[in-house]
C-alpha cells in the first residue's frame, strides 16, 4: 500500500463518535414524535372548533324558530291561541274526552269547533262528502289536525268546486255542505274558525297553511284515515 493511500484512509470510529451519532439519531427521533404528536393536536383542535360551530349554529336557529309568539307558537310562527289569519275566531278550553251519542255543542259555532267527541274520527284525508257530516266524529279529525270547509247549500255549484278543487286528496282536509250555516264559505280547525263570503277569498289558503296539521290541534299529526268513511 502506497504512503498516499495509508494517508487517505479514514481514521475508525471512536467512542466518542458512536455516542454523538446515537445521540443526533435520539434527538431526530424525538423531534418526529412532538412533530406527529402536534399534528393530532392540530387535527383534534379543528374537530372541536367544527364542533363548537355546529351546536352554535343549532342554538341560533332554534333561537329563530322560537321567536316571536314564544312557546306556543311552531317553527312558522303560528300561535295556537290567537288569530293567525285575518277575520277569523279563536276558542279556548275546549273539552277533549271521548263519548258515546250525540253531544250537545253550544249554539254557536257552527260547526263546532272543538269539544267532546266520538272516539271514532271522520276520515279527512282530502275526502270531499255530498251529505253533512256527524259533529262528534269530524270534531275528533279537528283534534287530530284537520281543517273542515263548510258550505251552504245555496252555495253556487261553481264555487262548490272550486272548494273541492282545495280539499281534494290533500290530507288533512275534508269538506262537507252544512245546512243552517249562515255563512256561503266556513273553514273550522281546532279552536279556530274562519267564515268567508266567497270560495276566491285567499284567505283560504292562509288558513289551510296554518292549521292543517298545525299547533293549535291537540293530537297533531294523529291519523286522518282509516276512521268513518262516510257521513
Amino acid at each position: 500500500m502506497s504512503h498516499d493511500q495509508r494517508q487517505h484512509t479514514p481514521p475508525p470510529p471512536t467512542r466518542d463518535d458512536e455516542a454523538r451519532r446515537a445521540r443526533l439519531a435520539g434527538l431526530r427521533a424525538r423531534d418526529a414524535r412532538r412533530a406527529h404528536r402536534s399534528g393530532r393536536l392540530r387535527v383534534a383542535a379543528t374537530v372541536l372548533a367544527a364542533v363548537v360551530a355546529a351546536a352554535v349554529l343549532v342554538a341560533v336557529v332554534l333561537s329563530v324558530r322560537g321567536g316571536p309568539g314564544g312557546d306556543d307558537a311552531d317553527a312558522s310562527g303560528v300561535d295556537p291561541t290567537k288569530a293567525n289569519v285575518r277575520g277569523e275566531k279563536v276558542y279556548g278550553d275546549l273539552e277533549r274526552g271521548h263519548v258515546k251519542g250525540d253531544v250537545d255543542y253550544p249554539a254557536g259555532p257552527l260547526p263546532p269547533v272543538g269539544g267532546r267527541h266520538d272516539p271514532r274520527w271522520q276520515n279527512a284525508n282530502g275526502d270531499v262528502y255530498t251529505r253533512p257530516l256527524r259533529p262528534e266524529n269530524a270534531v275528533h279529525s279537528l283534534e287530530h289536525g284537520a281543517v273542515w270547509v263548510t258550505y251552504s247549500p245555496t252555495l253556487p255549484q261553481p264555487e262548490v268546486e272550486k272548494l273541492r278543487a282545495e280539499v281534494a286528496g290533500v290530507p288533512y282536509r275534508m269538506m262537507s255542505r252544512l245546512p243552517g250555516q249562515d255563512s256561503p264559505v266556513r273553514l273550522t280547525a281546532w279552536g279556530h274558525q274562519l267564515s268567508l263570503e266567497s270560495a276566491d277569498d285567499p284567505r283560504i289558503g292562509e288558513f289551510f297553511d296554518a292549521y292543517a296539521q298545525g299547533p293549535q290541534a291537540p293530537e297533531q299529526g294523529a291519523p286522518v284515515t282509516g276512521g268513518k268513511p262516510t257521513p
